[in-house]
């Protein structure tokens, strides 16, 4: 019975510190932002452009989320374009690894079950 505990101790050391070094992931993956790039074309505001006739639309980008069951979108200006895309590459790696945290959890409260 001592190595039978003693194994699941050590399990449980293992998923432990799978779980610190994925918080100290999660700790340096910053900053974030919740929600979708979406990219499109839109007609400019300068009535002479060729965007109002036959002429190519400009591309824009967009973050887009769910509020109340409702999508929200926020326009993205061209300086930010970069990074808010990584940022939202940052919000999807954050998603997985809280996911993996919560697995790992549920692992160790798996171990308990079997005493």
């Amino acid at each position: 019975m001592y190595l039978y505990i003693k194994g699941m101790e050590t399990k449980k050391q293992t998923l432990q510190a799978q779980r610190n070094k994925l918080i100290y992931r999660i700790s340096k993956l910053n900053p974030w932002i919740e929600g979708t790039v979406v990219t499109t074309t839109r007609i400019c505001g300068k009535k002479n452009c060729a965007c109002h006739g036959d002429g190519p639309k400009h591309p824009v980008m967009y973050v887009t989320w769910k509020e109340s069951g409702k999508t929200i979108s926020l326009y993205v200006p061209k300086r930010l374009e970069a990074e808010v895309s990584k940022w939202a590459l940052n919000y999807k790696k954050l998603k997985e690894m809280i996911r993996d945290v919560s697995n790992i959890q549920k692992d160790i409260v798996r171990l308990r079950e079997k005493r």
